[in-house]
């Protein structure tokens, strides 16, 4: 019985490691651009259709900027599978009123889930470029 909690134990930690590692991969990803035909809502806020760029700013956080406009949010993901053919790329889920960003996929294959700005308890303070203040209401 022991053993078998052990060997679970293991496994368990074998993953978490696994994923820690592809977020720090992900942390080192490339920046992208991406042209969005429609209006969509990311990490709670509303976004209108054009030119957006989407860029890593630690593990476990992107920002998108639009180029035009210069709306800026940074949306929490976190690592969820592989796709067997990688190409930089934003999915959607249909939302009542709006498109709901759910993932995005990047060039080494990695797709990163978007955690729902209701579920974030943190208040993000954004500069225009740099690093990302985190605090807590």
């Amino acid at each position: 019985m022991k053993t078998k909690l052990m060997k679970n134990t293991w496994i368990h930690y074998t993953l978490a490691f696994g994923m820690a590692g592809a977020m720090a991969t992900m942390a080192h990803a490339e920046s992208f651009a991406v042209e969005v035909p429609f209006a969509f809502e990311a990490a709670g806020k509303n976004f209108p259709a054009g030119p957006y760029t989407v860029d890593a700013v630690s593990n476990g956080v992107l920002v998108i900027r639009g180029a035009t406009f210069g709306g800026t949010a940074a949306i929490m993901v976190s690592a969820s599978e592989s796709a067997a053919t990688p190409k930089s790329s934003l999915i959607f889920d249909k939302g009542q009123e709006t498109a709901l960003l759910s993932r995005v996929n990047l060039s080494s294959g990695l797709i990163l889930s978007v955690t729902p700005a209701k579920r974030l308890a943190a208040t993000l303070t954004l500069p225009p470029k740099g690093s990302v203040a985190l605090s807590h209401p």
